[in-house]
């Protein structure tokens, strides 16, 4: 037997006797051999393993190795294994890890109530960590998981992987649309009052337009981002880029807000109530076309025609019903330069924008719609004051003659 075989039966024989991982610098001790020429070794018996349709594999779980029953032979051997978990146990543990972080409710609702007691077993084995969440706990994995399923890391796309592929040889192919049907919101902060509107109260505020390493982060377990409408392009420069689906939404109008809403719904489909409240959602709607209707009836009174600085203000105005002239009275936001750079002409009406992100956005529009309404009949009155002065002057000249 040569040296190099003999070297490789002893780094065999230490993963066998280990039954958890083993770091490379381990190996090194046991066997004497440089840290390349473990890795060497230790690839050699992966492909011995694999080349022979072993139910045995090897996996490098960077640096560290471990020698595990290939998770579709899991169950079959689960009767016959020490201290395994069971299958709803293992279950509730594949919800877990590919939905982390998730609040034991959430866990319940897609496990039932069973869950409360398989959370606590899982605990106790040091697979996941609690961690206090307002009046719940939310709920991720551990390195004793990752190590556990020979999962290279704990870095969430690796483990919804082989969460997946763990479920599947546990529930079956008809399981796992509704095991990987939650899907994970995250907004900017000033689309919060959207999420609101619709009664979800599960998301992640991030910020995608000058992120930093924790909102790089959230967007990596994002599925669903909400922001606001012309700023996508530049998720694909990002580092990771962002890969999931994008809502973009605007705010200048009541219509913009039912639009949006609408569109949260249709994204999410039959899963709304996962998320979200039907009756909010309705109750919102509502309120939204009664206002977009009260202001309608207040714009009526304006007598002036209006002429859009910006597309904003075209949107406004249109939405209200107020009539357009290119003589007439001009409308403008209050910023001086568009986020293009463009210089914009400041108006005799002048609306709010709001540069800051957070607030409400119904409070918002009001405060748009009312600066419009209000700011135009002052001008009409101003004109009417002026041609009654204008009269009364004529009348007067006319008397004294």
């Amino acid at each position: 037997m040569t040296e190099e075989n003999t070297a490789k039966q002893i780094i065999e024989a230490a993963l066998f006797a280990a039954g958890s991982t083993v770091t490379a610098e381990t190996l090194m001790k046991i066997s004497g051999l440089s840290k390349k020429e473990i890795t060497l070794l230790v690839a050699e018996l992966q492909e011995g393993y694999k080349s022979r349709g072993s139910g045995i594999e090897i996996a490098d779980l960077s640096g560290r190795f471990v020698m595990q029953i290939k998770p579709e032979y899991a169950e079959k051997v689960k009767d016959v294994a020490p201290k395994e978990l069971t299958t709803p146990q293992l279950k509730t543990l594949s919800i877990i890890a590919y939905h982390q972080p998730i609040t034991k409710a959430e866990v319940a609702d897609m496990r039932g109530g069973n869950a409360y007691e398989h959370i606590n077993e899982l605990h106790e084995r040091g697979f996941i960590e609690l961690k206090p969440h307002g009046r719940t706990k939310m709920i991720t994995t551990t390195k004793l998981f990752a190590e556990y399923f020979g999962i290279a890391s704990n870095d969430s796309a690796d483990v919804r992987n082989k969460m997946v592929e763990i479920y599947r040889a546990q529930g079956g192919q008809s399981d796992i649309s509704s095991f990987s049907s939650r899907k994970r919101l995250a907004v900017t902060e000033m689309y919060e009052s959207v999420m609101r509107m619709c009664g979800i109260t599960n998301y992640k505020v991030v910020n995608p337009y000058q992120p930093g390493e924790s909102d790089l982060q959230i967007l990596e377990e994002t599925d669903i981002l909400v922001m606001a409408k012309g700023y996508a392009e530049k998720l694909g420069d990002l580092n990771p880029p962002y890969g999931g689906t994008v809502l973009e939404m605007s705010s200048t109008t009541f219509g913009d807000l039912i639009e949006d809403i609408h569109l949260i719904e249709k994204e999410l489909g039959e899963n709304f109530t996962r998320f979200g409240k039907q009756s909010k959602k309705e109750e919102n709607l509502t309120d939204l076309k009664e206002l977009q209707e009260i202001y309608r009836n207040k714009a009526l009174m304006v007598k002036s025609k209006a002429s859009p600085a910006t597309e904003m203000s075209a949107k406004l105005l249109g939405e209200l019903g107020i009539g357009l002239s290119v003589d007439g009275i001009v409308v403008s936001p209050d910023y001086g330069k568009s986020s293009g750079g463009k210089k914009v002409k400041k108006g005799e009406v002048v609306f709010p924008t709001h540069k800051n992100q957070s607030g409400n956005l119904i409070k918002r529009v009001c405060e748009k719609y009312d600066a419009v309404i209000g700011g135009l009949r002052e001008i009409d009155k101003a004109e009417r004051d002026a041609g009654k002065k204008e009269k009364t002057a004529k009348k007067d000249a006319v008397s004294e003659e």
